[in-house]
């Protein structure tokens, strides 16, 4: 009976030899950067290679960032440290979020496209998802500016899409108001948006803007009835008529996104139909405070997937 008392006590002795201490814990990332939004994995290992504990996870600053098992979600701009804890060991890494930037590159998945502001690197990717072409052509397809409102901006650098091509970029002149449209007298052209009307639901009218001003804009679409809304904070007053805004952007100074369903804008009276003759496919007013500088790119009807 002895001898079976020793032999247990020995594989008890030999059993808790084997375990191994823990000696630290590491993170593969020491330093992050995220958007607004974004969500990214931490791993971490624990030290020595075959010690074995429980990582507890935490973030200095729940309202910045979260974490659960080693997944971070970025809640807001600023900078969160991100712990990984076991056995009295700890690892950090310094996390920074940014602000969300517009991701364009997902409005290029849609199935059709009718572009009035596109560049030809862009348009030729799109390929045939075009169904018709708005772009200027000086032959049926023109870019008005009403009555000398708008002077040239200047557009240089990337576009929306990462594009080192120009977009529209005019200045409110001293006139006191500003308009601009685009122009279409292509029959044939304007007769492809007819279908569009009757499922507006699955069409969006998307615009790349860019601004530091906090000045509101009209846009418009003239089909066979038109409609014209505002974008901005406050309401745009056009010689007594006022258009309240139906969404607004960020005014930093980077390419933002908006993207209106046709079917929000049917209900304000967007009508297309075959046979509409010459139209104004686009349109923007700006105010009439000079020097005001509106910067608009990727302008597009399209059909999400």
């Amino acid at each position: 009976m002895k001898k079976v008392l020793l032999l247990a006590s020995a594989v008890l002795v030999l059993f808790s030899s084997c375990e191994v201490e823990v000696t630290g814990v590491t993170l593969d990332e020491a330093n992050m950067t995220l958007e607004v939004g974004d969500t990214a994995t931490l791993t971490a290992t624990i030290l020595p290679k075959d010690a074995e504990g429980t990582v507890t996870w935490a973030s200095s600053n729940t309202a910045i960032a979260t974490v659960k098992d080693g997944e971070v979600i970025a809640l807001a701009e600023g900078t969160a440290n991100i712990t990984a804890s076991v056995a009295g060991f700890s690892a950090t890494c310094v996390l920074t979020v940014d602000k969300a930037k517009a991701n364009f590159a997902i409005s290029l998945t849609g199935t059709e496209y009718y572009p009035i502001i596109l560049d030809g690197v862009t348009a030729e990717k799109l390929g045939t998802k075009i169904k018709a072409d708005f772009r200027p052509d000086e032959v049926t397809k023109f870019l008005y500016i009403w009555d000398g409102t708008f002077t040239a901006g200047t557009s240089t650098g990337p576009n929306c899409f990462g594009e080192v091509e120009a977009w529209t970029s005019l200045v409110v002149g001293t006139i006191g108001w500003s308009g601009a449209g685009f122009n279409c007298k292509d029959a044939d052209a304007l007769d492809k948006l007819a279908p569009l009307t009757a499922n507006t639901d699955k069409y969006y009218l998307h615009i790349g803007i860019k601004s530091k001003s906090n000045a509101t804009f009209v846009f418009g679409l003239e089909g066979q009835s038109n409609v014209r809304f505002a974008v901005g904070s406050t309401s745009f007053n056009d010689a007594g008529t006022i258009y309240e805004p139906i969404t607004d952007f960020p005014r930093d100074g980077e390419w933002q996104k908006i993207e209106i369903p046709l079917s929000t804008l049917k209900t304000k009276g967007l009508l297309y139909s075959t046979g509409m003759g010459d139209k104004n496919v686009f349109l923007f007013l700006a105010g009439g405070v000079a020097g005001t500088t509106i910067d608009l790119d990727a302008v597009f009807i399209y059909k999400k997937q």
